[in-house]
Parts: C-alpha cells; structure tokens; sequence
C-alpha cells in the first residue's frame, strides 16, 4: 500500500508542475502578473468559464509602455503605478481568449478561457 501511495505521488508530479500558471498556493483564481521592460510575466493565464479571476498586475520598471492596461472586451483601463499592485476581478461568459494589452497596444497577453 505504501508502494502504491508513493507511485501515485510521483504520478502526480507533472501534473503539479506543468499546471499552468497560478498563484504560489494553487489558488487559480487569482494570479499575479509582472509587468516589466519586456511586457507581461506571464503573457497567458488560464480561466475558467463563469468562474471569477483577480489579476494583479504590478509594474516594476518606468521602461516601456506598461503605465496603462487595457482588457477590450470588457471595457477595462488602469493606471499601473510604478512597485504598487493593481488587482483587476473579471469573471469570463465563455470559452476562447480575452486580450489584456498596455495602453499603447504594444505589449500583449491572453487569458485562455477553458
């Protein structure tokens, strides 16, 4: 039985660790996104359909254009304060990608909606 535990532990590893991006604890409804000279890290995160998802977007560099977010689809803008978290609660109708851009459409990331 013991043998049998650890077979389905070690299983289980991949898994954990090709979940996508989440949060530290495995919360999947809330996600913390960098926004740096590069644009978005991470550029994607997953969602699930009708469930609610807190973005919170922190810029940590005066480099490039990520002083604004914008989410088009469902009409959101921000200013992203340099080093101060910016949470944004969206809870997606259905299936498919919402874009999430900076205020000059330059950078660019997605949230996949499963």
């Amino acid at each position: 039985m013991k043998n049998l535990l650890w077979i389905l532990a070690l299983l289980a590893l991949p898994l954990v660790a090709c979940g996508g991006e989440e949060a530290a604890n495995g919360d999947d409804s809330r996600v913390e996104i960098e926004v740096n000279a590069s644009g978005y890290d991470p550029a994607q995160v997953q969602a699930t359909a009708g469930q609610p998802l807190t973005l919170v977007f922190t810029r940590t560099t005066d480099e490039g254009c990520g002083q604004e977010l914008a989410i088009p689809a469902h009409d959101i803008r921000r200013r992203l304060p340099l080093n101060e978290p910016v949470e944004v609660t969206i809870t997606p109708a259905e299936a498919g990608e919402l874009r999430f851009t900076c205020g000059m459409d330059m950078y660019d990331g997605a949230i996949v909606v499963r």
